[in-house]
């Protein structure tokens, strides 16, 4: 008899100790998950992983952008959708972070990175794998209440309770944990948003002169004889976003060769301007970023028609208002049809 109980106590000591190391392997994947989530989370609340769309990027046609660049943009341009987004991501990570709530965290979070990855894949991305990894991680997370779900979505009659993740089987330490837990998970929730939030520059918004889309209607300098080498310039478009006191500009050449970068107001009536080519296809970022980038300084005065006159760098220009590119931009929302509906071009 004492051997037998000696024996079932020993089986009910491993299989204690085994579904204490799963959970505790449940719980590693289940952290990892959270932090990912919390990260990519804030980094759209904050508007931080896209940016919001500027005027400062108008020139550039749909034929000279990549996929990426597309789909930075679309997301750019609707803050709506990449805070709601940011509130799934950080959604889902709080509930992973709360144990009665991990099957929904979990739910949210593969329903999100399913959609990152068909986004990725869509758009060709370079983040595909990771897509994937957190979207099997939320998968592997799921898999204790899955035959719950199963039973839900297939079966029929009562659903019984659900697992509880439990990383302390012994109530007295568990009594610890239990307050410990929610109370670092706080912490983690705080902290990472933080961080996140400090690692993008602070954002500012000028709507005074030059910010704007602008086309050359007036220039002293000679056309050149083949227009391919001409360089006089065509069009400008400044950006009224600033992050850290820059905001983004691109130069049209007659040429037809768009150069981008970022302008900073440097005092009445006077901007700077650090312009480069665009990064060519196949080109590593790092030999990108070491070109050696244009820097212009200009002189701006506004006339009274509403023309900007530009000078200095060799320039003498009338810049007129391009209202045609500026649609996108000022062309805002409405709930009714309007009079041009449906506006599509």
């Amino acid at each position: 008899m004492n051997d037998s109980a000696d024996y079932s106590a020993e089986k009910r000591m491993a299989r204690t100790a085994a579904v204490t190391l799963g959970w505790w392997a449940h719980g590693s994947v289940r952290l990892l998950l959270a932090v990912a989530m919390l990260y990519y989370g804030y980094a759209k609340l904050v508007l931080g992983q896209f940016g919001v769309t500027d005027m400062g990027d108008a020139l550039i046609t749909q034929g000279e952008m990549s996929p990426m660049g597309m789909l930075w943009r679309m997301m750019a341009f609707s803050p709506l959708f990449q805070f709601l987004a940011g509130l799934a991501e950080w959604g889902a990570a709080i509930a992973l972070l709360w144990r009665r709530s991990v099957p929904l965290g979990a739910v949210i979070a593969a329903g999100s990175m399913s959609l990152v990855l068909v986004l990725n894949l869509g758009y060709d991305v370079p983040v595909k794998q990771i897509a994937l990894a957190l979207l099997v991680m939320a998968l592997l997370v799921l898999i204790p209440w899955m035959p719950r779900l199963a039973k839900a979505f297939l079966g029929h009659g009562e659903i019984g309770k659900g697992p509880l993740p439990t990383l302390v089987p012994w109530r007295p330490a568990a009594r610890i944990t239990n307050i410990a837990g929610p109370l670092a998970a706080l912490l983690l929730v705080v902290v990472l948003g933080w961080g996140v939030g400090a690692m993008y520059p602070e954002r500012s918004v000028d709507e005074s002169a030059p910010a704007g889309v602008w086309t050359v209607q007036e220039d002293t300098a000679e056309p050149a004889a083949q227009l391919h080498e001409d360089t006089r310039w065509s069009a400008l478009a400044f950006g009224e976003v600033e992050y850290d006191g820059r905001a983004a500009v691109q130069l049209r050449q007659a040429n037809g060769e768009l150069l981008t970068g970022s302008y900073e107001r440097t005092g009445e009536g006077a901007v700077e301007l650090s312009l480069g080519p665009l990064r060519e296809q196949g080109t590593p970022l790092q030999e990108h970023s070491a070109i050696e980038p244009v820097v212009l300084t200009l002189t701006l005065q506004e006339q009274a028609d509403g023309t900007l006159r530009v000078s200095g760098e060799g320039q003498d220009l009338v810049l007129a208002p391009d209202d045609s590119a500026m649609v996108l931009y000022e062309r805002g929302f409405s709930w009714g049809v309007r009079a041009d509906d449906p506006f599509n071009r």
